[in-house]
């Protein structure tokens, strides 16, 4: 069996691949960075290298296609340029890797690796540079040393020979039908040609003219084709699958789910889970669910946790949780509320489709103290966030409606309150009468209810209290928590369910059809769900880490920021309802925070807003550790701030450029600020239209509101035809009614025959740079077209 790799790349690539170990797989990167950097040292380097010093002495010794196909041949020759390869897969995000390994994404790495590997001739470089968009720049094509063809049929021979990874690879052409551009790929998937007899054979056979014209011209179908390459995708994926290689397999199992065979895409998915593979250890752990085996799919569903993978999370809460109504999984599964929603907190912090109901999962367990959990506002806040920004906003505004109107754990809003529980008793009737479906748990539709009664028994409503209707939010919610505990399973009644509407209801008593306060009672009280009275707690959220991510709490104490400070690489207080100032220099201070900096220093930052003129300002200083402790303890202790001397300073946004340049070559754009050569694309692009290799290019906005150059081919003398097109900013105005007036800014577009790239390069570059335009005193005034009007 061939081997594709080196043996020290080989090993590496086994760490990242097909460990699902992610301090094994970062350690794999870390030693990448070291061979493209040309150390054999364990230790780490200081920095990592965009380019490799070697890379203009090598492209010079690479004279002839001869030279570059030799070094393309060569595992030893290319081993940096496979290395860089693999290093763009890395950072091109989780769809070229596994999600769960956390390696960092950054497209800007992504295009500066893969171009270094193509530059250095590895075949592997060249076949995925088709498969991440925006690679294939006129830059890297014009140093391309290999060809497409080229690359394909040195990796198809290693995938002919047993390599998994080349396999996987040669899978993908034909999956995603590169054969466009591999014309030996093209010939592979196209039936040999037929002689005259057999067209006319064919032809008779067919049913429409059409078909029989078809038939009797020799035309191959694209659907023929289509069917050819996914058999020789089908044939390469599960060669790489047999082969250990356990990644990948989501295109093998997608093949077979569109072909309606399920047996073969459970058994690609069971596969791969065996081989580590976290996803296919949901979709096994799924597909167990479906058919009854919950025994096994908890089993997989625990193994995909523990691995990160965040739907698996997510089922496995579900499971502890016993969410599912199915007698057989409660029997098998232990009910277990505690550890399902510290695993919901764990999934919410992932970015997948659920997110969001896992957060409100675990925001539902705290507010409710589900399994005797600690009541920790600053969580149920940070966890209702969350849920609200993950598109669960609806399903949390009980939740966020009930802290605003109490201000716990958040700054106390009694409008938006209110406005958020009248909003969701808006959607349940909605909800029920359009849907016939009921929006919310009993619990939560007594939790709503208690907090409008609460609203309105304090006339935060109709500004003055309004004890009869009070009461009747009281009693509906009363009735929601008896439905609530009436319709329990049996394992769970045994479990106490707090009624506050009952304890409120106590401070009341009906005369004439009014209800008032009893004697001797000011208003109503109840122990269920009590805020924080005592300082900082009751007004600042301290960010401790929870399962590797910083959460909110506001159960804490001195020891507690303590412990953070020292073992977190940041820290913050978020105040809320009591905010300090520093006279002079901030009011109404909203947060600050801590970051460890080098040689046991810290940075502070204090978040607030200028006394005077209201804007949002930022001081910082830098300051020993047992500085920071002690402004830390002082803050604890006295509620002091410090004031602010010579020490702090001012910090000022950075500015970001307005306009986002674009560079259109034909019909593809490429985002210039995330490529480190944009202005060589640009003078290459030229140079392409020039020699006729591309129709037009544009330099564009990515809005199309600033200078924009259109560049079309022109005539030998002048080979540039260049469109300059401009767009005056929108004018603000007050009509006649003193209402505010935007009129749209007129738009212009003028043309020139330019003959020298050289030039034209120049005024881009300096229109992208500063926003100057060249003289329009020779060019020539056109009407605009009604797309860009």
């Amino acid at each position: 069996m061939a081997q594709y790799f080196t043996e020290r790349l080989q090993k590496v690539f086994h760490m990242i691949f097909k460990s699902y170990n992610q301090e094994m797989a970062q350690e794999g990167l870390r030693q990448l960075e070291l061979i493209v950097n040309n150390q054999h040292s364990p230790e780490q380097p200081n920095h990592r290298a965009l380019r490799n010093d070697m890379t203009t002495s090598l492209e010079n010794e690479i004279d002839t296609k001869e030279d570059a196909l030799k070094i393309a041949n060569d595992p030893e020759a290319r081993e940096i340029a496979d290395a860089y390869a693999l290093l763009a897969r890395i950072y091109a995000g989780p769809r070229f890797t596994w999600e769960e390994s956390n390696f960092p994404e950054n497209n800007m790495r992504t295009y500066q690796c893969l171009h270094d590997s193509i530059r250095r001739c590895s075949p592997i470089g060249n076949l995925q540079a088709l498969r991440i968009n925006g690679t294939i720049t006129p830059t890297v094509e014009k140093d391309m040393l290999i060809s497409f063809d080229d690359a394909f049929r040195i990796v198809y021979d290693y995938a002919e020979q047993g390599d998994a990874f080349c396999q996987y690879i040669i899978g993908n052409v034909f999956f995603w039908r590169d054969d466009d551009r591999i014309s030996l790929a093209r010939d592979m998937i196209t039936p040999p040609r037929l002689s005259l007899a057999k067209h006319i054979q064919q032809s008779l056979q067919k049913g429409s003219i059409q078909e029989r014209l078809i038939a009797l011209q020799g035309t191959i179908s694209n659907e023929t084709l289509q069917e050819n390459a996914t058999k020789l995708a089908k044939e390469w994926f599960n060669k790489a699958l047999d082969n250990g290689l356990a990644m990948f397999q989501g295109n093998l199992r997608n093949i077979y789910i569109d072909e309606g065979d399920f047996n073969n895409a459970r058994r690609v998915a069971l596969t791969a889970a065996e081989l580590g593979n976290p996803t296919m250890m949901l979709y096994t752990g799924l597909d167990c669910h479906e058919n009854g085996k919950f025994e096994d799919a908890f089993t997989w569903f625990t193994k995909g946790a523990s691995l990160g993978q965040a739907e698996s999370t997510a089922e496995l809460a579900d499971y502890y949780y016993h969410f599912y109504d199915a007698k057989e999984l409660r029997r098998v599964i232990p009910y277990d509320p505690v550890k399902a929603i510290g695993l919901y907190r764990r999934a919410a912090t992932k970015y997948f489709s659920d997110a969001g109901y896992a957060a409100l999962q675990a925001a539902f367990g705290y507010i409710f103290h589900i399994g005797h959990l600690p009541l920790d506002w600053g969580l149920i806040a940070d966890l209702t966030h969350m849920a609200a920004t993950k598109e669960r906003f609806m399903f949390s505004l009980p939740y966020i409606g009930y802290m605003r109107i109490h201000g716990f754990g958040v700054t106390k809003n009694i409008r938006f309150g209110v406005q958020s529980l009248t909003r969701v008793l808006d959607e349940e009737k909605r909800a029920l009468e359009e849907e016939d479906r009921v929006l919310f748990y009993d619990i939560t539709r007594a939790l709503t209810r208690v907090a409008l009664g609460y609203a309105y028994e304090k006339g935060y409503v109709s500004g003055k209290p309004d004890l009869d209707t009070a009461v009747a939010y009281y009693e509906e919610s009363h009735q929601y928590i008896l439905s609530h505990k009436a319709n329990l399973d049996e394992e769970l009644k045994g479990i106490p369910i707090d009624d506050e509407a009952e304890e409120r209801l106590a401070a009341f008593e009906e005369v004439d059809g009014h209800w008032r306060y009893k004697e001797g009672i000011i208003e109503s009280t109840t122990t269920v769900r009590p805020g924080h009275t005592e300082w900082p707690q009751n007004a600042a959220r301290l960010s401790v880490n929870m399962d590797d991510f910083l959460w909110d709490t506001t159960l804490y104490d001195w020891q507690t920021i303590e412990h953070a400070l020292a073992s977190q690489d940041e820290m913050k207080l978020s105040f809320y309802n009591h905010f300090l100032s520093v006279p002079d220099k901030l009011r109404n201070i909203f947060k600050l925070d801590v970051k460890r900096m080098l040689r046991d220093t810290y940075q502070v930052r204090i978040h607030g807003y200028d006394p005077t003129e209201g804007q949002e300002m930022i001081y910082r200083a830098l300051f020993k550790k047992e500085n920071t402790i002690q402004l830390l303890k002082d803050l604890y202790d006295t509620h002091q701030l410090p004031a602010l001397g010579d020490n702090w300073s001012i910090e000022t946004n950075e500015e970001k450029p307005t306009w986002h340049y674009v560079l259109d070559v034909d019909q593809q754009a490429f985002l210039l600020e995330e490529y480190d050569d944009a202005n060589a694309m640009i003078q290459t692009a030229l140079q392409g239209l020039k020699d006729k290799k591309y129709e037009q290019i544009n330099v564009r906005t990515h809005d199309f509101i600033g200078p924009s150059y259109f560049i079309f081919r022109g005539n030998h003398a002048n080979p540039f035809r260049v469109q300059l097109y401009l767009k005056e900013s929108v004018r603000h105005s007050i009509d006649k009614d003193g209402k505010p007036l935007d009129t749209p800014g007129n738009t212009y577009l003028f043309e020139q025959h330019l003959g020298n790239e050289v030039s034209l390069n120049y005024w881009i570059q300096k229109t992208i740079n500063t926003l100057e335009i060249p003289e329009l005193d020779n060019w020539k005034k056109l009407s605009v077209p009604k797309a860009l009007q």
